[in-house]
């Protein structure tokens, strides 16, 4: 059996908890993180109403939608992950703190994208301490019906 690959999601909110059940339908290991206290029971709801939809889509046979965790710190959600999709509001000062935050936590080959609409790519990379793998990937909504970036 191959090694399940894992992915951090930072930010569950309606785009970050549309990721995580896509990711989970394609046999990923998830790692999310968010700040609101309910944030994972509101996790755990979104997967189990999406998951039908997934099935019907063609998600990968025998995969898990069980199979992610929830972290209180999101330097400890990004261990392990080689792809951190970050979810945080569309605020330059929100993001730069989260990527702040994960300085020494992500692995030396992962890679962050950032769901941002309007902000330039340059400005969420500066400052960061690993801005050569910061990039923008602001889905089309619902990522997990609509899987493009």
């Amino acid at each position: 059996m191959a090694e399940q690959r894992t992915v951090a999601v930072l930010g569950t909110g309606t785009i970050g908890a549309s990721w995580t059940a896509l990711f989970l339908a394609h046999g990923l290991q998830v790692r999310a993180w968010d700040p609101a206290p309910d944030a994972a029971d509101q996790l755990t709801d979104f997967v189990e109403r999406a998951w039908p939809a997934l099935e019907q889509l063609g998600s990968t046979p025998d995969v898990d939608r069980s199979s992610w965790s929830f972290h209180a710190d999101p330097a400890e959600a990004v261990l392990g992950a080689s792809f951190v999709q970050e979810n945080a509001p569309e605020r330059l000062d929100v993001k730069r703190e989260l990527l702040g935050r994960l300085e020494g936590a992500m692995g030396a080959d992962a890679i962050l994208a950032s769901s941002s609409s309007g902000l330039l790519p340059s400005d969420i990379q500066a400052g960061a301490p690993f801005a050569a793998r910061v990039v923008v990937g602001h889905p089309f909504n619902p990522p997990h019906l609509i899987p493009l970036v």
